[in-house]
């Protein structure tokens, strides 16, 4: 990847002291998560991973085959044609940026590795279409409060463990204007109704490679962003929810207040 595009997204990585939002611990500033490097280096740091993985037959399969499902229900509650200012928090594999790019002009996304910002420029920049990216953390963003007018977090929260899920839910809310729209592409809660669910091997299969799922499953994500929203001051309400391969998947939309 070229130096001077690390070198320019490196810049948002940490902010200034003075500037440092009151809700990121100093620890978050300027370093890569541990819970990516222990966790996940294999599937979004490594090179070869990211060539295999954004290619979308393989990102379907790992969903069971509902990746397009999960996109579409996602562009629908997102509507992208008045989404306005949207930012994406976190890179993602497969068509889901192209798509918003091809709708949205003023599109921003963050990620805290260089090589999924550089993958995400790649894609768009081959629709013809342009993209603000920035390198900083999902529990840190480098933006003033009530900055867009949409966010979107799509299969990032399962990948994180709770005190980070935390802070990411109050930095989205944070940066999302009153009347803005939050919408959160995701797995289901676990009620024991998916088959999924109830059968250990699957569940044993699917906890190892997300050790952070279980414990994802068992929250109520409501009940959890209203109290993040609560926490920088704010208000959360749920518009819509789309369940997706008999709930296991779920898109949620929000309207931030």
């Amino acid at each position: 990847m070229d130096e001077s595009n690390v070198t320019q997204w490196d810049a948002g990585l940490a902010w200034p002291e003075q500037h440092a939002p009151a809700t990121a611990p100093a620890p978050l500033l300027g370093r890569m998560p541990d819970y990516l490097v222990r966790h996940y280096a294999w599937a979004y740091l490594w090179p070869v991973s990211v060539w295999f993985f954004d290619h979308q037959p393989i990102i379907n399969a790992i969903l069971f085959g509902n990746y397009r499902r999960i996109m579409d229900a996602t562009l629908r509650l997102l509507e992208p044609a008045r989404a306005g200012r949207t930012l994406q928090i976190a890179g993602v594999y497969g068509e889901l940026t192209p798509s918003l790019a091809r709708h949205i002009d003023d599109l921003h996304l963050i990620d805290v590795a260089p090589i999924q910002l550089a993958a995400a420029k790649r894609k768009v920049t081959a629709l013809g279409r342009s993209i603000q990216l920035a390198r900083m953390r999902s529990e840190a963003l480098r933006y003033d409060d009530a900055s867009f007018d949409t966010t979107l977090m799509f299969l990032l929260l399962h990948e994180m463990p709770a005190i980070a899920r935390r802070r990411s839910l109050r930095e989205a809310v944070r940066v999302t204007k009153p009347g803005g729209t939050f919408v959160i592409a995701e797995y289901g809660e676990n009620r024991g109704r998916h088959w999924f669910h109830r059968f250990a091997p699957m569940r044993w299969i699917l906890t190892k490679a997300e050790p952070f799922l279980g414990g994802f499953w068992n929250e109520r994500l409501d009940d959890v962003l209203h109290e993040c929203a609560r926490e920088v001051r704010r208000g959360v309400e749920r518009i819509e929810q789309v369940d997706i391969f008999g709930g296991f998947y779920r898109v949620v939309r929000y309207r931030v207040l």
